[in-house]
């Protein structure tokens, strides 16, 4: 469990990162969340399990929700399947306890993180613009 002042951290991290980098900390998040429900599924905890990939879920719904359909044009279509698709089989792989699907979900996340954070560190990892509302344009 977080100390108040690991979350004050992670908080004050939030608010004054760019939009490209609190894209990253979301993906990070749910590749995190991904990894702890297959460690639950292995030790046989299936509600733990569902619950992280609950979560996992959240995060790609926020995701895919900041798209920008109008600067990000195919870019952000493409995205938007993606992101669809990750959500329909992380619910199904949730109620079936499938940890072969969980691991491909999180690839597919790893790759998307990677693709994010590179081009974070092409923006300069700039903290110029802290996240009011979070629109992403691709």
């Amino acid at each position: 469990m977080a100390t108040p002042l690991s979350r004050a951290y992670l908080l004050t991290k939030v608010l004054t990162a760019s939009k490209v980098e609190v894209i990253v900390y979301l993906f990070e998040g749910a590749i995190g969340y991904l990894h702890r429900a297959q460690e639950a599924l292995r030790e046989g905890r299936r509600g733990d399990a569902a619950e992280a990939i609950d979560r996992a879920v959240h995060i790609v719904i926020e995701l895919s929700g900041s798209l920008n359909y109008q600067s990000g044009g195919p870019l952000a279509l493409r995205l938007d399947g993606i992101y669809n698709y990750l959500i329909q089989s992380l619910t199904i792989a949730s109620s079936r306890g499938d940890g072969e699907a969980l691991e491909a979900c999180a690839g597919i996340l790893v790759i998307l993180h990677d693709a994010w954070r590179q081009a974070a560190e092409a923006d300069g990892g700039s903290m110029q613009e802290p996240v009011q509302q979070l629109r992403v344009s691709a």
